[in-house]
């Protein structure tokens, strides 16, 4: 299904673990000054809902956490001004997760144990997901991922030798399996059929081409891949790997790059002639990046995906949202943002209909559960605990309105479980949908 925004008048700006719940496998304590507290501070009293969310709040990706905890902040004073959690007042916790799982995990523990969290969201970093899993599934505590993409995340444990999909782990945003199922569609468009990528060295680098080659081949895509480049988080210097991917001159490539080093990487392409030399350069969840980043922002012409657009839907929840957000920050709701503004929101609509902050009363209201959101409608698919939310991409192009890059025109793609498992095919990839 595709959809646009065009004259969109509102454009003005203005377990399987086998983990039994109820034995639960406590794991040691965390060390003391463990990081700083950011947000609203409190928690762990009878008194209130108290929530963990866990971002990368310093070093590259920082940005990510910053939108994240926007996010979240005006979801908490929306909720607290309203009456808050059936009457009780809520209240988040934030914890630098490092882009370090050894630092998340001592991080989640001590939210756990120190603060008596009644629930987790957060997470940027797919290898930080991964490991995170099977610990959330020991503490029997239920966790919203709004940010880290890897498959494997919600691919239950067994189906894949990397899966590590358990009962407590939902995740509220899109996956890279549903991103990429979008990026092959984007490709069937376009004139290109010699493909390369660049991406960062690991897992999302490494799964982003394995899911590209895995649905350009199962949708008949006339493509043909031939190079690659895995560049180290924090890299200075990216001209070695531009210079390898022009090499091979293929017509377009896929990127993954994201934070400070997607911007790194956009000032030494430009001054590379890279735009000029390739037809197209996809950047997928680009828009993440682009929107908060003081550096390069993504060229216009070129085509970029976000996991939430703030003009699609155009519903009078994602206008509100997208409104409020910008005159309280003044800028652009991003993905992060509104993946844990609505990841508070869904704790609110669980505990509520529950009648319970239990966690495991949450994780059963959790399970399969239908929202809505500025995102749009979505329902959570009992068998993997994953949001079934489209795939976004579209034209960068500078709107003088916003003063900032969009996606105009914009493409969604429906990205249901049926759709992504069919689109790829004979791989043996999970689509963790």
């Amino acid at each position: 299904m595709r959809n646009g925004h065009e004259n969109n008048g509102s454009r003005t700006a203005p377990n399987s673990l086998g983990v039994d719940r109820r034995t639960f496998l406590k794991t040691t304590a965390a060390g003391a000054g463990l990081a700083t507290v950011a947000g609203c501070l409190g928690g762990g009293d009878d008194d209130g809902i108290t929530l963990g969310a866990l971002y990368i709040t310093s070093g590259f990706a920082s940005l990510y956490g910053e939108e994240g905890a926007r996010g979240y902040e005006l979801a908490v004073d929306e909720i607290n001004d309203n009456g808050g959690i059936d009457g009780e007042e809520v209240t988040v916790i934030s914890r630098d997760t490092e882009s370090d799982a050894n630092t998340a995990g001592r991080q989640m523990r001590s939210l756990i144990e120190e603060e008596s969290v009644d629930g987790l969201f957060g997470l940027d970093s797919s290898g930080v997901a991964q490991a995170l899993a099977p610990q959330v599934a020991q503490f029997q505590i239920p966790f919203m991922v709004t940010h880290a993409a890897t498959p494997f995340l919600t691919s239950p444990e067994g189906e894949h030798e990397d899966s590590v999909g358990n009962d407590y782990v939902f995740r509220n945003a899109n996956s890279l399996a549903q991103d990429i199922y979008g990026a092959a569609r984007t490709a069937e468009e376009l004139d290109a059929t010699e493909w390369a990528t660049i991406g960062p060295d690991y897992a999302f680098g490494y799964e982003t081409w394995d899911y590209f080659q895995a649905f350009c081949e199962g949708l008949g895509v006339d493509a043909e891949f031939t190079a690659e480049q895995y560049p180290g988080l924090e890299t200075g210097d990216y001209s070695p790997y531009i210079s390898s991917i022009m090499d091979a001159e293929p017509d377009g490539v896929i990127t993954p790059l994201w934070g400070a080093d997607l911007t790194t990487f956009l000032g030494q392409a430009e001054s590379a002639g890279w735009f000029d030399q390739i037809d197209y350069t996809l950047f997928s969840v680009g828009m993440g990046t682009d929107l908060p980043a003081d550096g390069s922002p993504l060229p216009e012409g070129e085509y970029a995906s976000t996991r939430y657009d703030p003009f699609v839907p155009d519903t009078d929840e994602n206008n509100s949202f997208r409104d409020r957000y910008y005159d309280e920050y003044e800028t652009l709701p991003t993905y992060n943002a509104e993946g844990a503004y609505r990841a508070v929101y869904l704790y609110k609509e669980a505990i509520e209909s529950a009648g319970s902050a239990d966690a495991d009363d949450l994780v059963e209201t959790f399970t399969g559960m239908e929202h809505s959101g500025p995102v749009g409608d979505y329902r959570f698919n009992e068998e993997t605990n994953q949001a079934t939310v489209p795939s976004i991409w579209g034209t960068v192009s500078y709107d003088d309105d916003w003063e900032s890059n969009v996606l105009d025109p914009v493409e969604v793609y429906e990205a249901t479980p049926d759709v992504v498992n069919d689109a790829l095919g004979d791989s043996d990839l999970p689509s963790g949908v």
